[in-house]
């Protein structure tokens, strides 16, 4: 009843669905099935032929209902019912307007069949309701919506082909269309990588899924009906014939029906579910970001194409024009799903290890061998299960058959033919099996970890970072993408990345013996052919012959100071007053306490701030959505009374001697159209929560390219030093760290520089000049170097750390950005 009372619209059409779908079934009596086939029911609510007399039709139409449903609750009942009229109504003369260009342009007996044919369903209704919701939904979920309408409909024009399907594409198309106009939306720049790993397995998903829906549909008459109707659907009865068989088994009779009993029935069916239980395997895998399931889908999309491609050619159905568009528009949704992948596909680099993909393929080619055995051996045990019996040769010549799927091996030749019940059930089932074991096992291989060794390397780093010191950057270290070094004694390690012939580290080593293991790590990288490079080091990390570039300032908070007293914290007390009185609180939490509702909700906001960016989401030093998700981070929100998440912000721990000594701030979102306070009071909240915690205090982290003025002032120093005499500064005594010749200072000059220049992209300076409400101490994060030579390759290993998945298309995006800033 709870949920009738939020979604009556969607529940009374659900019913009269059903209602007209029994009254079909029933075969009432025509007076009074009169009342529920009149012109008003009979053209607004059923698809005539399709929901009244189709239980596929009623069960498709009822999923739609419920996809919009969550529209109906955005938007009100009232409203719903009234935009899914309008939309309903406004696009039924565009969808003829379409029909009958399609009839003009000859495109297969499909444009006769939608003149002949105008049925009308209430898809336009709900999607038309969900088209227009969209526009106020959040953007990740705005995306997600339209993206799955599009998908959906489009395919289901191509497959199912009625009016109704015609009709569903339009409004999708009209609904979103309009909603972007009318509230004036900016295009948006980028997404999350989780995102993209999210849209590309549902739009891929989506097009798998639709054959079966609309096989379910016995009037289907788009392009791909044909093969639909072929795929799946199924008549068990026909085994019955395979007599005719024993007269003549070459005759065109014979033939008929082996080629009828192959491709229909419970077995064949079952067959024929198999690639589509592989792409939905493959999309599980695309949601973990693997890119042996990028691959495999890829190849998956071609295979299906040209396997489509012979079947139109070579099956020669009615309906369906051998040449120009109709074979085109036959592989148009799988090409459609390359693109997506193709677009995508730097979201998929999470690669298996060796090994482990080593053991897979071993594992299923045994299987393979296993099963083409047990055909050939059982075969042939059973022989006079077949006409005329099987040879070994027959066996082995049919053996690569009964691993395709029915609709596949039918445009082959085949030798036995089974006329019994054993004989049957080896002929069909025999494939079947082994690739449910192997779904099983692709399944398995990307659920657990990609990489075994990896993770126990990250748990034994884990333990030595929670046991031991390291520095203020170290929780880092727990995160994707680091490869680990561990020291000799296996106390202490480094974690680091190698690219462009550089082992650029993330921070200093952690552990019990930071500067021996810094010293084995130095050899390592050598023997690698790797060029040591530590960033984000603090200046008392020194290092005997390395050179010294800040590269940013952290600024730190002691929790000695939590009175906020003075001018100087006017703006903080303001907030903190502001959000008692607006009934906006702070939540201390982490992501695993979080209920799936306000995960969600973090998530959205999350989204919303990368879409608005013109580069990629960093990585590196920058943690996102993925990082707040790792065990040990602590995340401290701002909620209001409603429910709605104003700002998150996530708090990594700091240990020394394995206690735990203050917090460095990480990740930080706040609404665009939430409380203005909201850094203000999350950021002296988490200096509340520390000092009660016992700690010293919290780091508001570094912003990269944002020391403005210590490192400037610095690189004009060594200019001129080295311009004087010729001098080089190292690294020297215990007290810190000079920059070093002209060439670093040159280096710091132009980072300085490139720090103002990207200002417009990402707002590191501002960010930092934020933090400095709060009047912190200040200390530098430097990157520590051998060669200055080296450099610039130090300076691409960085760029590729921050933005392993920049693209071109990515760089002018930028390069338009940061031009329209300079304009502004």
């Amino acid at each position: 009843m709870f949920a009738f009372r939020k979604n009556p619209v969607s529940y009374t059409f659900i019913g009269i669905i059903w209602i007209l779908w029994a009254v079909n079934i029933l075969k009432l009596p025509e007076k009074y099935a009169a009342v529920f086939s009149g012109h008003l029911l009979g053209d607004l609510l059923t698809p005539l032929g399709f929901a009244s007399t189709s239980f596929g039709g009623a069960l498709a139409l009822t999923l739609m209902a419920c996809f919009a449903a969550p529209a109906e609750r955005l938007l009100g009942p009232v409203r719903y019912f009234v935009t899914g009229c309008v939309a309903q109504l406004a696009s039924i003369p565009l969808t003829l307007m379409l029909a009958r260009v399609i009839e003009h342009m000859g495109l297969w007996t499909w444009g006769d069949m939608l003149r002949q044919h105008p049925h009308i369903s209430p898809i336009g209704f709900f999607v038309g309701g969900a088209g227009v919701a969209s526009t106020f939904m959040p953007r990740l979920w705005r995306r997600r919506v339209r993206l799955s309408l599009l998908s959906l409909t489009l395919t289901l024009v191509f497959y199912g082909g009625s009016f109704s399907d015609l009709l569903g594409a339009t409004t999708a198309l009209s609904s979103i269309a309009v909603g972007m106009i009318v509230n004036k939306e900016r295009p948006t720049l980028t997404s999350s990588v989780q995102e993209k790993r999210l849209l590309t397995a549902l739009v891929i998903s989506i097009v798998a899924i639709s054959p079966l829906l609309v096989a379910l549909n016995p009037h289907a008459v788009g392009p791909l009906s044909s093969v639909t109707r072929l795929m799946w659907t199924a008549d068990a009865s026909a085994y019955q014939e395979a007599a005719a068989c024993f007269s003549d088994r070459n005759s065109a009779l014979c033939h008929d029906i082996m080629a009828f009993n192959r491709i229909y029935g419970f077995g064949p069916a079952v067959a024929d579910l198999i690639p589509l239980l592989l792409q939905l395997v493959l999309c599980f895998g695309l949601l973990r970001g693997r890119r042996l399931a990028w691959v495999l889908s890829t190849i998956g999309q071609v295979v299906i194409m040209v396997v489509l491609l012979l079947q139109v050619m070579y099956l020669h159905w009615d309906g369906v024009n051998l040449y120009g568009v109709s074979l085109t528009a036959t592989v148009l949704p799988w090409v459609a799903c390359l693109g997506m992948l193709w677009f995508n596909r730097s979201a998929f680099q999470i690669r298996e290890h060796p090994r482990l993909l080593l053991s897979v393929v071993t594992r299923v080619s045994a299987l393979l061998l296993v099963f083409v055995l047990l055909w050939v051996v059982v075969g042939y045990l059973v022989r006079d299960s077949f006409l005329d019996g099987a040879t070994v040769m027959d066996l082995l010549y049919e053996a690569p058959l009964r691993f395709l799927p029915p609709v596949v091996a039918i445009v082959l030749p085949y030798i036995l033919v089974p006329d019994s019940t054993l004989g049957w059930v080896l002929y069909e089932w025999t494939g079947t099996v082994f690739w449910l074991i192997a779904a099983w096992m692709l399944y398995r291989l990307f659920a657990q970890p990609a990489n075994p060794k990896h993770d126990e390397a990250l748990a034994k780093a884990r333990a030595i970072f929670e046991s031991g010191s390291g520095d203020h950057v170290s929780f880092m270290t727990l995160w994707d993408g680091h490869r680990y070094f561990f020291n000799t004694a296996g106390n202490t390690y480094v974690a680091y990345r190698a690219s462009n012939g550089v082992a650029l580290t993330l921070g200093e080593p952690v552990g019990e013996d930071p500067m021996g293991c810094a010293a084995e790590f130095e050899v390592f990288a050598r023997a690698q052919a790797l060029k040591p490079a530590w960033y984000s080091v603090r200046s008392s990390f020194i290092r005997p012959g390395f050179k010294y570039l800040e590269v940013a300032e952290e600024a730190l908070l002691s929790t000695e100071n939590t009175e906020f007293k003075g001018k100087k914290f006017q703006n903080v007390r303001t907030a903190r007053n502001k959000a008692a009185k607006e009934g906006v609180q702070t939540q201390w939490t982490s992501w695993e306490q979080l209920d799936l509702t306000m995960r969600q909700r973090i998530a959205e906001l999350s989204e919303e701030w990368v879409s608005e960016k013109a580069l990629p989401e960093m990585g590196f030093t920058l943690g996102g959505l993925e990082e707040i998700q790792v065990p040990g981070t602590c995340l401290l929100l701002a909620v209001g009374d409603d429910g709605t998440v104003h700002g998150v912000t996530s708090w990594m721990p700091v240990y020394e001697s394995g206690v735990l000594a203050g917090y460095t701030l990480d990740m930080m979102r706040r609404a665009d159209h939430g409380f203005k306070g909201t850094i203000e009071l999350l950021i002296s909240e988490a200096l509340l929560i520390a000092k009660q915690q016992g700690c010293g205090w919290i780091s508001l982290s570094g912003a990269p390219l944002a020391s403005t003025t210590h490192s400037a002032e610095r690189a004009r120093q060594a200019t001129a030093g080295a311009a004087g005499d010729g001098a080089t500064y190292h690294a020297k005594g215990a007290g810190g760290a000079e920059p070093a010749g002209a060439s670093s200072a040159l280096l710091s000059s132009i980072l300085d520089r490139v720090g103002q220049e990207l200002e417009p992209l990402y707002g590191f300076r501002t960010l930092a000049a934020s933090k400095k409400k709060f009047q912190p101490q200040e200390q530098s994060w430097n990157l520590a170097y051998e060669d200055e030579l080296a450099l610039p390759s130090i300076g691409f290993a960085i760029i590729h750390a921050y933005l392993p998945s920049l693209r071109a298309r990515d760089a002018a995006r930028v390069v338009r950005m940061w031009l329209a800033a300079r304009h502004a």
